[in-house]
Formats: structure tokens, C-alpha cells, sequence
């Protein structure tokens, strides 16, 4: 990319925008000029050879636009200031000039400035918003000085003096008017990225002068704004010993990495900085995304195009969600009676009575699939009856409602719930879930119960918290043992052929059966589970555990109060739900109980193959079985009534919960329970991560 404002003139004369125009990649001659000599004060030179390059340049135009024109607008404007007379940085001039590179590399058009003065910043933030398109891609990206200044972050050009206020105010740019000046172009995604938290150059001792920089509050006007900060609000960020800051440095690694979501990239970039600067560094992020973006043109396109994740669907879903709250008992029932029709009026019938509810993008997509019209907002709302009072559902389900369509808040923030958590790249992927209360363990309307599910009893997950919305995989546990070496001597419990019995050559490895990499790992004992959550608490810089007994059944449940989280009772349906003892078994376990379906698997099934439970997490019931953290104890006698480890009991024994691919009817159940000593290992029983919020 190169931005020709030398060239001015002629472009005025022809009515081509106002003198600077963005071409990308016209040639190689001009491509290259982006990066010679000429650019080293962060311009390019304005007169010389323009009427040498007019008409080549003039050639190009019309190929530039209609490239533009044939894909998503992807516009961003890069600072890297550097030559601050009184207190110069050495990075931001290199980081603007290699993240420009970066992003040319995504599709982005690129405005690149360095050590830019006060008119040249303002002439920039001019130009920028000039090119913003309605429904495209905006990203400004912001290295050097930034100052926080009576409740604004003021972003200082090169030749701001540091003596006064008032100057700092009048030739700066405020953050914030960039925000204003993206979100009045009607973008789809705005991106603000500011590493400009370095240490206050002023001299001043003023109280209105704050260290750092200050949170910008994402509003309604900026719906679709992506937020990153280098460090928290208030804190200071390193400038990096390197070529790159430290910040950006983690930032164009990130960006080099397989899954370009926005959301993963910046995760990446907060793990490593927290890693490199032994956590006195953590960088922030606030968003009102609803929906996906990918920096990787393709993936982005490709996730536009999958029904759920529709822009308009999942925004309009948004706010309908807050707007009309429901009963997630009476959504599911009536999602279960019209899930399989082809009559948009059923779909439209569920809109307007459950419009904030999980389902209601695909209910959408639905619709228009049939021929149908999606009821708007409005419509929905009129036609919504009036909702119980919460302390008149307290019976009928737990507190928390059905998650909202995933969302990224602040770091340090609670997530809503729902939202998709990575704190790592080796991290499972995490998923949010609210406080609440719900009803553990069986009463006298279970006729499978057993003695150590009773008694049935109310119990409050006082705080929210993120579990694995997956089982912890092979490939996942794999990446554990090669970076700690961990042994595992040979040996593994299995039924299979019939017979309970140990297998002496069995390993994680090989449990006796062939399993691909995104199946969940078994054959680990509860001792190996816990090695695992404690190197992932290192690799995160977060701590990670495992759920307590009673996080478990409250996850499992999902608001619901029958055996399984699904409506239907019928056992030939668990199929659809769960990998569980089914017909294709038998093959391998002759004679065993089972269900009088086939769910297409005779042993482990890849994670995530069956639909998720309405808190979004997979598996949950099926597959594996999943150690938690508590001691046996014979039954809920003397147990809390606040979700929490229960420590004491038989504690050479611990519990696991949720049946597997080989449980039969009476087992796969959500208050069943289960257990064997902390060591020992069997072939159908693995894990799940969780970790506290925030």
C-alpha cells in the first residue's frame, strides 16, 4: 500500500477525492515506494516524480476501486509516533510500519503515518474517515505517547510541547473523536488498538493528569467496536527492548496464527505480554462485536456465511434479548415441538414469543429458508405476553437465563454469559456461565435415582465462573505431556468384550481402542487431571481447576429439572444427544445394557459432535466420564448449600460425573454419580477445565 497525497493536483483536477487516494499493490515499482527512504519521517514526498507516476497512477485507479467494490471494505489508518523532542520512544515508528505490512497481508488498505506533528495527525484522522465505508471493516491503531486528560486520552503528535494543558488538549486528538468519527461511517467492525500507555512525559504535577490511559466506554452508536489497550486503565506499558514494542510485537504474532478471530488473536497477545512481563503487564480489551470477525478475509467470509452468526440476525438478537426476557423451560419445550417443521409460521410463532433466546438466529435463518418474513423487534415485543416475575420461576428453573449471543467485555470484567473464553493458544476453549440457584440430586419424581443422589436439595452457585465447553482432547492433554514430560506407567480399567477388567499395556495413548485427536482424552486418572489444570494455570497466567461436584450438575442441568438436559424422555432419542451405549456397541461390549438407538459411534466421538446444553457447553452427559474435584461421600447429608468442593469424606476416592460411550440408560443421567481412587485410570473416563471469573 501507498497513499500518493503528492499527487494532489492532478487527482483535484480529474474529481477524484480530495487530493489522497489509497492504492493497493498497483505495482511493484509503487508497492515499494511504502517502504523506501521516503517515507522515514512518516511522508511521502509530495512533489517529486508526480508527473512521472500521474499516468501510471492514473491507470491503476480504476483497477484499485473495483477491487474494492467486488469485497468487503477493509480500511485502516496506522501511527507509529517516535520523535517526541522531550521524551522520545524507540518502537513506534517500526511498529507502524510492520503491522501496515501485517495488515496489507489481511486485505486492509493502509494509511501508514510515523512521527507525524500536530497537523499531519489531524489531517490523517481526516483522511481516514473520509474512506470508511458503511458496512466495512475500520481498524486505528495508535503507538506512542498517550495521556489521559480530565476524563479523555489524549494521543500527542511529535511536536505537542509537554509544559501546559491547554496545549496538550488543543493540538492533540482524543481518542475517543477517532471512535466518534468510525462509528458515524456505519461500519460493520470497528477496531481502536492503542499502545500508547507509555510513562507520562510531562513534567507536570497536576491531579487532572492521570498515569495511563482511561476506558473508553463502548455506547449504542458504536455497536460493533472492538477496543484494545497494550496495558489495564491507569497502568503504564513497556516500549519493548527490540525493533517492536512489546505489546505489538506479541500483536504481529498473533496475527501470523492459524484462526484469525478477533477475539483469539487478542487473547494470544494478552497471554504473551502477561507471560513476558511476569504478569505487571496486562493488556485490555472492551467490545460490542456481536457475532465474529476474523482478520483473515477468507475465514471472516466464510463465518458470515454460516446462518448463525448473520450480522444483522445476531445484533438484532442482541437487543431483543434484553428486551424480552422468558422462561428457558417453556422455550425449549416449544423449540422441541417445531425444531424439525418446514412451516416458516412456526418459526415466526417462536420469534415473537422467544426472540432473545439462543436459538432465535437460526429460527431466523429458518424462516427465510421457508419463505417467511423475520418478524422485527417491534413485532416481537407486541406480541410478547407479560413474563412471570424471576421469584415466580425460582421452582420452575434456575436463575440464569439462556446465554446471550457470545460477547468479549473488558478484561477484569465479568463476562455475560455465554461468552467464549481462550486464554491461551494451548488453552481449551472456555465458556461463561452465570450464578444461580437449581435443585441438586434427585427427588422422588426420578425413577432411576439412586440413594448417594439423596436428598434432593436447593443449592446456590453463588458466583460465576468458565468451564471447558468441550472435554479436555488428546491432542490437548498431548501438548501437556510433551511440554512436561509427565510419565504415565501402563494400566487402564475397560469393560470392553464384556468383562470388567485392567488392561496392563493401556495408556492414554492407547487405550485399547483407535481415537483421533479432538476425541476426548481418557485413560487419565484424577491425579493426572490435576497436573494438567496446574500447568495450564502457568500457561494462562490464570488459575484453572477443576469443577466442583455441584458446578458439574448445575452446568449438566442447564436450567433444566428432568433426568437429561434435552425434553424428550424417550430413550431411543439420547442418540441425538449423546454418544452413549447404542446399538453399534455391540460389537464391542456384547450383551451390555443399552440404548435402542445408534448415535453413529461404538466407542469416543470427537468433542463437540452432538448438540451443545443451553449454557453452550458440549458433551456434558456421554462420551467420557469427568473427574471433579470433590471427595466421595455417600449422599448429600450435611452438604453445603453454596456450590463449593467437599473436602472431606473418603478422599482417596474422587468423584466423576456424566456417564460415557459405553453408559447405559440408568447412568446417563444428571444426577448420577460415580467414583474410584485418585490413581486409578479407565478407558472411559477423562475431564473438563473451569476456572473462576473474571
Amino acid at each position: 500500500m501507498v497513499e500518493f497525497s503528492g499527487l494532489g493536483g492532478i487527482i483535484k483536477k480529474l474529481g477524484l477525492e480530495s487530493g489522497n487516494i489509497f492504492i493497493q499493490h498497483i505495482s511493484m515499482p509503487i508497492s515499494a515506494l511504502a517502504y523506501s527512504p521516503w517515507k522515514s519521517s512518516g511522508h511521502v514526498n509530495r512533489w517529486c516524480c508526480a508527473v512521472a507516476l500521474g499516468l501510471m497512477m492514473l491507470g491503476a485507479i480504476g483497477q484499485a476501486f473495483g477491487q474494492a467494490k467486488s469485497q468487503e471494505a477493509r480500511v485502516a489508518l496506522i501511527i507509529g509516533n517516535s520523535d517526541y523532542k522531550a521524551a522520545p520512544l524507540d518502537n513506534p515508528a517500526n511498529d507502524a510500519s510492520d503491522l501496515a505490512s501485517a495488515l496489507e497481508k489481511q486485505g486492509f488498505t493502509v494509511l501508514v503515518r510515523e512521527n507525524v506533528g500536530e497537523r499531519g495527525l489531524k489531517e490523517a484522522v481526516d483522511i481516514f474517515s473520509k474512506h470508511l465505508k458503511k458496512g466495512g471493516i475500520g481498524l486505528f491503531f495508535f503507538a506512542g505517547h498517550g495521556i489521559q486528560l480530565k476524563d479523555q486520552n489524549f494521543l500527542l503528535p511529535v511536536d505537542v510541547g509537554f509544559d501546559n494543558e491547554t496545549d496538550i488538549a488543543f493540538k492533540s486528538i482524543s481518542a475517543e473523536y477517532v471512535l466518534s468519527r468510525m462509528a458515524e461511517a456505519g461500519n460493520r467492525i470497528n477496531v481502536v488498538i492503542l499502545d500508547a500507555c507509555r510513562n507520562n512525559p510531562l513534567q507536570l504535577a497536576r491531579k487532572t493528569i492521570n498515569k495511563g490511559l482511561g476506558v473508553m466506554n463502548v455506547g449504542r452508536a458504536e455497536k460493533g467496536t472492538f477496543i484494545a489497550y497494550a496495558t489495564s486503565p491507569g497502568s503504564t506499558a513497556a516500549d519493548g527492548t527490540g525493533r517492536n514494542g512489546l505489546y505489538t510485537k506479541h500483536l504481529l504474532r498473533a496475527l501470523e496464527t492459524r484462526d484469525t478471530d478477533i477475539d483469539k488473536v487478542f487473547g494470544r497477545v494478552r497471554t504473551g505480554v502477561v507471560q513476558d512481563t511476569n504478569g505487571e503487564q496486562v493488556p485490555w480489551t472492551s467490545s460490542s462485536v456481536i457475532g465474529s470477525f476474523y482478520f483473515d478475509p477468507a475465514e471472516d467470509l466464510a463465518a458470515l456465511q454460516r446462518p448463525n452468526v448473520s450480522v444483522a440476525a445476531t445484533h438484532e438478537a442482541a437487543a431483543e434479548a434484553v428486551a424480552l426476557p422468558f422462561d428457558p423451560v417453556q422455550e425449549r419445550a416449544y423449540w422441541e415441538r417445531i425444531k424439525d417443521s418446514k412451516n416458516p409460521a412456526d418459526f415466526i410463532a417462536y420469534l415473537e414469543k422467544f426472540s432473545g433466546a439462543q436459538r432465535a438466529a437460526y429460527a431466523r435463518w429458518m424462516v427465510q429458508k421457508y419463505g417467511g418474513v423475520v418478524p422485527s423487534a417491534a413485532a416481537a415485543r407486541r406480541a410478547t405476553p407479560a413474563v412471570a416475575k424471576p421469584e415466580q420461576l425460582a421452582l420452575a428453573a434456575p436463575s440464569p437465563v439462556l446465554p446471550l449471543p457470545p460477547l468479549v467485555l473488558a478484561s477484569g470484567a465479568i463476562p455475560s454469559p455465554g461468552t467464549l473464553i481462550q486464554d491461551c493458544p494451548e488453552c481449551p476453549d472456555l465458556v461463561a456461565v452465570a450464578a444461580g440457584e437449581f435443585t441438586m440430586g434427585s427427588g422422588p419424581k426420578e425413577k432411576m435415582r439412586e440413594l448417594d443422589e439423596e436428598p434432593a436439595h436447593r443449592v446456590r452457585v453463588a458466583v460465576p465462573f468458565a468451564v471447558g465447553k468441550f472435554e479436555v482432547t488428546r491432542a490437548q492433554y498431548a501438548a501437556f505431556v510433551k511440554d512436561t514430560g509427565r510419565e504415565h506407567k501402563p494400566g487402564c480399567h475397560s469393560t470392553r468384550g464384556g468383562v470388567f477388567h485392567k488392561n496392563p499395556k493401556a495408556t492414554w495413548q492407547n487405550p485399547g481402542f483407535e481415537q483421533k485427536d479432538n476425541e476426548p482424552v481418557v485413560c487419565v486418572s484424577w491425579e493426572d487431571a490435576q497436573a494438567y489444570v496446574a500447568w495450564l494455570s502457568k500457561k494462562a497466567v490464570k488459575q484453572y481447576r477443576l469443577l466442583n461436584e455441584a458446578e458439574w450438575e448445575y452446568v449438566a442441568r442447564a436450567g433444566s429439572t428432568g433426568s437429561r438436559y434435552w425434553a424428550e424422555t424417550d430413550n431411543a432419542a439420547v442418540c441425538r444427544y449423546a454418544s452413549v451405549a447404542d446399538t453399534s456397541l455391540k460389537s464391542v461390549t456384547p450383551g451390555a445394557q443399552m440404548f435402542p438407538c445408534s448415535d453413529g459411534f461404538a466407542l469416543t466421538s470427537p468433542v463437540g459432535r452432538f448438540p451443545a446444553n443451553s449454557f453452550g457447553v458440549h458433551d456434558i452427559l456421554g462420551n467420557a466420564w469427568e473427574w471433579v474435584e470433590d471427595c466421595w461421600n455417600e449422599g448429600y447429608a450435611g452438604a453445603p448449600d453454596v456450590a463449593k468442593p467437599r473436602l472431606s469424606g473418603s478422599c482417596t476416592e474422587r468423584v466423576f460425573r456424566g456417564g460415557a460411550w459405553n453408559s447405559n440408560p440408568a447412568t446417563v443421567r444428571a444426577a448420577y454419580r460415580d467414583r474410584d481412587s485418585r490413581e486409578e485410570r479407565h478407558d472411559n473416563v477423562g475431564f473438563r477445565v473451569a476456572r473462576s471469573l473474571p
